[in-house]
């Protein structure tokens, strides 16, 4: 009985752990996600305003 208990036990434990370490896993894969969307958002910022600024600074023919 002792010698099952303890199998019960640890299989309980290593279940805790292995779930524990899936959560860990989802959390940090959210916050990559996260992170990188923030990246391309200001890479997008940062290449529209160029293009404005492009286009302000450009010569028409119209301007002239």
């Amino acid at each position: 009985m002792k010698d099952w208990l303890g199998n019960v036990v640890l299989a309980i434990a290593g279940g805790v752990v292995v779930v524990g370490l899936m959560m860990l896993n989802a959390y940090i894969q959210r916050i990559a996600r996260v992170e990188e969307r923030q990246r391309l958002e200001r890479i997008s910022a940062e290449n529209l305003k160029r293009e404005r600024l492009a286009a302000a600074q450009s010569r028409r023919p119209n301007d002239i």
